[in-house]
This record gives C-alpha cells, structure tokens and sequence, in this order.
C-alpha cells in the first residue's frame, strides 16, 4: 500500500511540473480583510464565506467578474491592492487560451491604470516567500519578547487545473502545546502541501491544508482557523448554486496509557465528514454539514464512513462492541445579505442534545454551540467602514467525550472548533475603518465568560448525582467564571507590495482570573511588526 501511494505522489508530481492555481489563502493572511469589505459591499456576489480557505484562483476570477463601474474611487485603489497581491493568479488565468480572462483582465487593468508583467504562454513554477517579524512589549515582562515566523513557498500549475503546492513554517516563538522537535532554538512544520485538481463542477485535494466552515470573523464552531492544517482527502461536486462535499482526515495519533506505564500501541484518530451547501441568488447562503471523530488501537480508516451518501449516526449506532463509536458533531450555518451593505451570519453547533428521560445519564445538559453576528460597512454613511457585532456560546462538555479520551475535538493539542473551548459567551464588537486604501486602523473590544473545564480537561458528571423526579440543572457558564474585557487599537499600513507594517495596542483585564474568586489581573501589551512577501513565476 505504500509503494502504490509512493508511486501515485510521483505520477502527479511529474504531471504538475508539466503544469493554475487552486493555492488557498490563509486564514490570518492580510487580503482577508479586504475580501471581507469588498464582499459585504455586494462587489464579490459569488464568493461563500461559509467555504473557506477561499482558492487564489477562485478570488482572481472573482475579481475579474466585478462591475468595475460600480466602485467608488476608495474601492478601485483597494481593488488595485488585491490585482498586485494575486497578479500571478490573474496573469496564469489570462494565459488560458480560448479562455475569456484575458480580455476580463486587460479591460480590468486599463481601468484601474495597472501594468503586470508580460502574459506567459504555459503556467509554470512560482517560488517565495513571506514572513512576520514582531515584538510585543507587555506589563507581565515574561510576555515580552521579539517573535518571527518564515515561510517558504513552492508551487507548480497546469492551466487553472492542478497544483501542486508546499508552505514550510519556520519560527523562533513554539506555541505552548507545540507537537514537534526543537533545532538550535528554531521549530517548524509543513503548514501546506497538498496536490488538488479542479476543472468544471469537480474538485479534489490530497494532502495537508487548513479547513474551515461557517462565517464567524473571531472564529468558527466546527472547523476553525485556530485549528491547525490537517492530512485529508476533500472531494467537492459543485455548481454555482450547489455543492457538496466530503472529506476524510487523520488527526494525529493517541498513545495508550496504563496507569504509569505508557504502551506503545497507538491509537489512530480520524474525522470523516459530509456538508451540503446552497447559493441562493447570491444573497442568501446555506451550509449542512455532519462529521463524525472516530479512534481505535491499530484502526484503520472506516470505509463505512468514508461512504459520502452513508448516514454516520445509523452508522455508529450500529457500531460493533468494543469499538469507539465516535464523536458525532452536526452544524448548520447561514450567511445573508439582506441590503448592499449588510450581512447576517450564524452558526448553529449540536453536538449532543438528550431526547430521552429515563435514567440518570439522560439528564445531561444539551452540548451545543452558537454564533450569530453582523456586518455593516459604510454604516452611517461614513464610507471606508466596517462596523462587526458577534456574539458566540459553546456549552459546558461541548467538543469533550465522557468515556474516550481520544474521541475529543482536538488536533495537535489545539481546538479544531472554536479557539476557546466549551463553556463560554463571549460579546464581540470591532469597527475597522479605512484612512486610505493601504492604511486602516480598527477599534475593538470583547467581553468573555469562560467558566471552568475544557475541551481536554475532565468530563463533568454532577447530573449523574441526581434522579430523574430531581431533575438537574446548572447554571452558564459552569462553575467559577473567568470575566475577560478586552479592548484595543491596531493600525494596518501596506506601502508597497512586498510587505505591510502593522501596530496593536490592547488592554486586557480579567476578573476571578484563572477561575480563583476574588483574583484579579490585568495587562496592556504593545505589538509592532511587519510583513515581508516576494514570488516569482517562472515559464516551464
């Protein structure tokens, strides 16, 4: 089975060199915050927040299709911004012959007053770079210190069909639930390397890339941009007004542990999952979506799951004994524009709601989660702005598994759902306004209740200490709550196109800190940085 795979990885690999780009962006990538302006402003009608990392080529088509007529004289500048961020995109999909980008993009860059390098005759190689240096200076001085991170890039295109990519991470700072190896001070990983092929309404990808679901701006319920990139396959069936897909990962592995003693048999973790989405008229947007964490010692892949038609709940259900029968998570999520200017979006997250009412086990809260939230841009008539409201709540055990370890919603130590576990609302509100087109300044705040527990932490069973005539109740959040008010200010200024510089100055106070009553603790962090970035392209 591995020489097959071997020998499959070097079949594509040599096809791809003969070879658009289906590249995605990442989630803290810098061009999302003006993706997010421009599709609230009604200028990138086809584009699904719900479906993210959005695909390079897919925002370079987007931005070929816009009615350059209807943008005001602050949008083209940034319009402008985004055709020198994606030129390659634009100049590979321009050199598809028969195709009608290249006359979209030369009436485009007339328009706008732009000059991009000479069109190429074949896609081929692009290689580069981009990376973050920074350094935050804190009141806790064990907080302050400088931090980078360098990542180096590698890509191979055939038309706008397949692609072959690679982005390794280096950095100096680990975060603190790091999993990996240590080399003269310096960590690092493959943050990308996937090979995907898209033509018509068909799409795949093998290989390591992030996923994420839902529309929420300061994270997202089922499959979040605090997750790290997975190993999957993803197959997409769609049209503009439908598309489904499914997909299959392999988290990484869990030892066995006995008492004081840890085995070494591993146990092998996996996420299969399905999701049906629907476009209706570019205004309103819909997304379903079922998957199922699964684990086992020496487990192989469950073809049973991987059946893209096949329920999971009547699957694990029916589960023979002894096996885990999974972590079955469900989500349904919205996105709605309502007005050229206003967009509502939300997410609703079960993970497990309880129908009976016979013994005691039945009485265990309902573990759900909820996002709802709203975007407003030039509100007020004040052109250039963005006003965002978000409220969010994850219940008490939600993610969390009573009985196996493994079947708990993390990957590498980090939530695959939203960045703050379970048991807590927060309150989000942040205005982002841009001075000019290369410069921007946003004011936000929030407000969190975090009670106690976590995604990796114990399972609480209080509600098996009652009856069912007693019933059981607790209140939200759970246990000692941690009240967390943030407020800032950050500054965003793009003056050239191989970088930006960025500042942030926050204020943060907590209050029954870390779950200790009376506790008190407060902070104001200073962070100044820049962001480097250099590609080519080169003619195979």
């Amino acid at each position: 089975m591995k020489k097959f795979f071997l020998w499959l990885f070097t079949i594509f690999t040599f096809l791809s060199v003969t070879t658009q780009a289906q590249e995605t962006l990442p989630p803290y990538h810098w061009a999302n915050n003006y993706i997010d302006y421009l599709k609230v402003r009604g200028h990138l009608p086809e584009l699904s927040v719900l479906n993210r990392p959005y695909h390079r080529t897919t925002l370079a088509k987007q931005l070929l299709a816009m009615e350059m007529n209807e943008l005001s004289g602050n949008e083209r500048k940034m319009v402008s911004v985004l055709y020198n961020e994606f030129s390659p995109e634009l100049n590979l999909l321009g050199s598809i012959p028969g195709e009608k980008w290249r006359s979209l993009l030369d009436k485009a860059l007339n328009f706008l007053k732009l000059t991009f390098a000479p069109e190429w005759e074949h896609p081929a190689l692009k290689a580069g770079f981009f990376g973050e240096a920074s350094y935050l200076e804190s009141d806790n001085a064990s907080l302050s210190n400088p931090d980078f991170r360098f990542h180096s890039q590698f890509a191979a295109y055939w038309r706008d069909r397949l692609t072959l990519y690679s982005n390794i991470v280096f950095l100096n700072n680990a975060p603190e639930n790091y999993i990996g190896k240590e080399y003269n001070e310096l960590y690092g990983y493959n943050e990308q390397s996937f090979l995907s092929y898209h033509h018509g309404w068909f799409q795949a990808k093998l290989g390591r890339d992030f996923l994420q679901t839902g529309p929420g701006r300061s994270g997202q319920l089922l499959f979040s941009d605090n997750s790290r990139p997975f190993d999957m396959y993803h197959v997409m069936l769609s049209s503009r007004s439908l598309q489904f897909s499914f997909f299959g990962i392999q988290l990484d592995e869990s030892d066995v542990v006995n008492g004081d003693n840890r085995l070494y048999d591993p146990i092998y973790r996996y996420i299969n999952g399905h999701r049906l989405s629907l476009n209706i008229n570019d205004k309103y947007f819909f997304g379903l979506s079922e998957v199922i964490l699964y684990s086992g010692i020496d487990r192989p892949w469950e073809l049973g799951l991987m059946n893209p038609l096949a329920f999971y709940y009547a699957y694990s259900v029916n589960q023979e004994r002894g096996a885990s029968p999974g972590n079955l998570l469900y989500s349904i999520d919205w996105d709605l524009y309502f007005a050229r200017n206003l967009e509502f979006y939300g997410e609703l997250m079960i993970d497990d709601i309880q129908v009976d009412s016979e013994v005691p086990s039945d009485l265990e809260p309902n573990e759900y989660g909820l996002i709802a939230g709203l975007n407003w841009a030039d509100p007020l008539n004040l052109s250039g702005g963005m006003l965002n409201l978000e409220y969010t709540q994850v219940r008490n055990r939600t993610y969390n598994v009573q009985t196996i370890a493994a079947d708990r919603f993390l990957h590498r130590n980090e939530e695959i759902g939203h960045y703050l576990g379970n048991n807590f609302e927060r309150y989000g509100l942040g205005y982002t306004h841009w001075i000019m087109p290369e410069l921007s300044v946003k004011l936000s705040g929030s407000i969190v209740r975090q009670g106690e527990g976590s995604v990796d932490g114990e399972f609480n069973t209080d509600f098996l200490n009652a009856t069912i005539e007693e019933g059981y109740s607790e209140p939200f959040p759970f246990g000692v709550v941690e009240k967390h008010t943030s407020y800032g200010l950050s500054l965003f200024y793009k003056p050239h196109n191989l970088g930006h510089v960025f500042l942030e100055l926050n204020q943060d106070k907590l209050n029954n800190f870390q779950h200790v009553d009376g506790a008190e603790f407060s902070d104001f962090t200073l962070r100044a940085g820049f962001w480097l970035q250099w590609h080519h392209l080169w003619q195979w």
